[in-house]
């Protein structure tokens, strides 16, 4: 998810800044070390990896546009945002870049919008990962549909919704993997370019158990660089285990949820805009 924009005059000031998301970097400090290099660098486009975050810089004769975005997104689709951003500065105030035209609110504000438009062409990849009969898939459909699924139907390969709202600035793709056994091969094709992947339990011991030994690591290491949180289910049945206990066991931020119940739509809505704007 892009995260971050910010442009540069030719002196390396900045001239504007927008941010969507939080991350935990010191963007200031970055910025001003690649701006240093940027006569070094081979190309008018640079693609730079920083733990787990991937920087676009693109680098024009009197300014600068660098686009902050997690290690998740692919090199193509920080490329095309930053071009569009490039576009947009033109389209607006035509070739006068600077801090004085970046000033004119009309004009910003018609800037901003373009960018946000830009913005949910790249949608916030999502995926609910836990064992079989968990919950994965009636998440899944109750966001993406409305639509309470009571009946187990195990997923096969991987459920694929739309969000038919954003959330933030970011449209939403939401995926759901296979939790048999048997299909969890197919994980390392779901998991690819994952943003935020989202571990469903049914808050049992042996579930939970299985969550922290097998499934964590093994998406983990899958999706290495995604955010994680975990979604502990069921919370009606008896001898449920607590959210607190469950975030205590995994090391992440754990929600209690009961998705069945007629509240449960609007209670995972409030849990992803938490995760997509607060999780840096």
């Amino acid at each position: 998810m892009i995260r971050a924009v910010g442009i540069y005059d030719s002196h390396d000031r900045e001239i504007f800044f927008t941010n969507y998301a939080k991350f935990a970097l010191n963007l200031p400090f970055v910025a001003s070390s690649l701006l240093a290099m940027k006569d070094l660098l081979a190309k008018r486009f640079e693609d730079i990896i920083l733990s787990r975050y991937r920087i676009g810089l693109l680098s024009e004769p009197d300014y600068s546009i660098l686009v902050l975005a997690d290690r998740s997104n692919r090199e193509e689709e920080i490329y095309e945002y930053t071009v569009a951003v490039n576009n947009a500065l033109h389209t607006v105030f035509g070739e006068e870049i600077t801090e004085n035209a970046l000033k004119n609110e009309e004009k910003r504000e018609q800037f901003e919008q373009i960018l946000e438009d830009n913005l949910k062409k790249i949608p916030v990849k999502i995926t609910f990962v836990g064992s079989g009969n968990v919950g994965k898939t009636t998440m899944v459909r109750l966001l993406a549909r409305g639509i309470i699924a009571t009946e187990y139907i195990p997923t096969i390969f991987a459920d694929v919704e739309h969000l038919d709202t954003t959330i933030g600035m970011f449209a939403i793709s939401l995926f759901t993997v296979a939790g048999q056994i048997q299909y969890r091969r197919t994980w390392d094709v779901v998991s690819e370019a994952t943003d935020i992947v989202i571990l469903v339990l049914d808050s049992t011991k042996d579930n939970l158990k299985e969550t922290r030994e097998i499934i964590y690591p093994n998406i983990k290491r899958l999706a290495p660089y995604a955010r994680y949180v975990a979604i502990a289910n069921k919370q009606d049945q008896p001898g449920a285990i607590p959210p607190a206990v469950i975030e205590e066991q995994l090391g992440l931020p754990t929600y209690g949820l009961v998705a069945i119940n007629p509240d449960a739509r609007d209670r995972l809505i409030a849990i992803l805009e938490k995760i997509i704007t607060e999780t840096p």
